[in-house]
């Protein structure tokens, strides 16, 4: 079974997911907002390689994994409920913090974050139940604009 499938099925049919899995998770998240503005440059894929090594351990191959498993997995999605669901579910406030910080430092990684990779991250936002606050902090410090 993909970590996707257990992810996604029915909680009453679902073991607990790893910590892995949900790493995983945020990082196909990650991944998105590269993909959110058509194309994937070399400073987002650094970016999106090194938060996920740094901050998640996840190798080359599960990237891969992720990358494929993503690409037939956003095609059957209706929204990012689906994405966000576990992370919410498991994760504290400062870990959903922290991942949107790394999804504006995903957006920012090729010099502008564009009006779709915003909304983007916008909506993942409110579906972790990120606060508005800690939305724009996170904005503000990817785009370098001083409070």
């Amino acid at each position: 079974m993909n970590w996707l499938n257990r992810l996604f099925r029915p909680e009453s049919d679902t073991p607990k997911y790893s910590e892995h899995d949900l790493h995983r998770a945020a990082a196909a998240l990650l991944l998105e907002v590269a993909r959110t503005d058509g194309t994937v440059d070399q400073a987002e894929t650094q970016r999106l390689v090194s938060a996920v090594k740094q901050r998640w351990q996840l190798d080359s191959q599960e990237m891969q994994d992720i990358v494929s498993e993503l690409e037939n997995r956003v095609d059957q999605a209706t929204d990012l409920f689906e994405f966000t669901l576990p992370l919410r579910e498991h994760w504290g406030p400062e870990q959903r913090v922290a991942l949107i910080d790394e999804m504006w430092a995903m957006a920012a990684a090729d010099g502008k974050a564009d009006v779709h990779e915003e909304h983007l991250i916008r909506r993942v936002s409110d579906l972790l139940y990120v606060s508005h606050g800690d939305y724009i902090r996170a904005k503000l410090k990817a785009t370098r604009i001083e409070a």
